[in-house]
């Protein structure tokens, strides 16, 4: 029996959002259990703070260096930097399962942000990659891809680390990305290399920044990443303050919930023919807003829950819409770094906006760091306004 002919952009897109999948478990697998870790390790005073600064010093050593690795990538592929960070971050882990104390982890982890960037890799791959009219569709996949892998992590967690002990989960985890690593070169993963001349990576950088729509584009996804980021300090207080005794069921769930839609609803964004890519950020922005303001007026785990849902399916559009409009807007050579570049400053929103929100439930009352993250979404909004379709020049089948 013949088997039907599948064209490269599709086998390419199956292959690499198994990648996606993949390496979203090992990520969300051990991150929950970070701050029960540190206590096994024997760290009794400022748990609190040093979780914290665990899960910051990652973000902050990804984000200085992601505009480097996509640099790095438009030169010498998107294949090898997928490889780089799976097998690097998976020697991490195998390290980080071995520590003694608090500062041993602290370190590593720090390093595995300076490794990391296997999914932006992955994600400017299919985007150089796909036809322009499949293209919505393809980044739809992967952000599915993503968003499921993120809801199994846990569960994966849970019972390799009931199965294995937290140290033995590390050392799955680490497995897990080494399968990640070589998935491209295993299912010989097609990739054209087109660097162009050759330039230093502060010059891609900066030539990167001269692009007035991906600079506005940047500052939307700023924006976005600080308003999202807003709530996760005060949205569990808020759900243990509606129902204190099962909070920390409806915590995991209410968490969950927005992976969930996020699924969902991902692939259905590159179904939507009638209106622009820049017309769906705009909509989705201002539906993101709108639901975000209403988490904070939730008076019961239902309502907070079913918004959350619909929350999801707008995120999941603003993501889409938001990586397309992005991949458009370089040129086929500066994909990497153009993508390099949003992943650091989606860093600085990670930082900023669990300050802001922080600060905001402190003094104003938990709802408050809600309302904050709606307007920091409106301002994205009105920004998105600025945003024009453009289409990508160069793709291959």
């Amino acid at each position: 029996m013949k088997l039907p002919y599948i064209p490269q952009w599709q086998r390419n897109l199956y292959l690499i959002s198994l990648g996606v999948f993949v390496a979203s478990i090992a990520f969300s697998t051990i991150t929950p259990f970070l701050p029960i870790f540190l206590k096994e390790l024997g760290l009794k005073n400022n748990t609190s703070l040093w979780s914290g600064l665990i899960f910051s010093i990652n973000s902050l050593t990804f984000g200085i260096m992601a505009p480097i690795w996509g640099s790095i990538s438009d030169k010498y592929g998107k294949k090898p930097m997928m490889a780089r960070a799976g097998i690097g971050m998976g020697i991490t882990y195998f390290l980080m399962s071995m520590v003694h104390n608090h500062m041993q982890l602290f370190i590593l982890r720090g390093i595995n942000g300076i490794l990391s960037g296997y999914i932006p890799a992955a994600i400017t791959l299919v985007a150089s990659s796909s036809r322009p009219e499949n293209l919505v569709y393809s980044l739809g996949i992967v952000q599915a891809a993503s968003a499921v892998g993120n809801i199994t992590g846990p569960l994966f967690g849970g019972i390799s680390a009931k199965l294995l002990g937290i140290r033995g989960s590390m050392m799955f985890t680490g497995v897990l990305l080494f399968i990640a690593a070589i998935l491209p070169f295993a299912a010989k993963v097609r990739e054209e290399v087109s660097p162009g001349p050759k330039t230093s990576i502060l010059k891609d950088i900066k030539s990167t920044l001269q692009n007035r729509q991906l600079v506005i584009l940047f500052t939307v996804w700023l924006l976005v990443q600080a308003a999202l980021m807003a709530v996760y300090p005060t949205l569990p207080l808020l759900i243990s303050s509606i129902s204190p005794e099962n909070a920390e069921l409806y915590t995991g769930a209410i968490f969950s919930i927005v992976g969930v839609s996020t699924a969902l609803g991902a692939p259905l964004v590159g179904r939507i023919h009638k209106y622009s890519t820049s017309s769906i950020l705009r909509f989705s922005l201002l539906a993101c807003s709108a639901f975000t303001a209403l988490q904070g007026l939730s008076a019961s785990i239902l309502t907070l829950g079913t918004v959350r849902f619909v929350f999801g399916f707008f995120n999941s559009a603003v993501t889409v819409a938001g990586n397309v409009l992005i991949a458009q807007s370089s040129d086929k050579g500066s994909q990497g770094s153009s993508f390099g570049m949003l992943n650091s400053i989606m860093s600085i929103g990670s930082v900023t906006g669990p300050i802001i929100g922080g600060y905001l439930g402190d003094h104003l009352g938990l709802p408050y760091s809600f309302f904050g993250g709606a307007l920091l979404l409106f301002a994205a909004y009105a920004l998105s306004m600025f945003v024009k379709d453009s289409e990508s020049q160069e793709y291959y089948d």
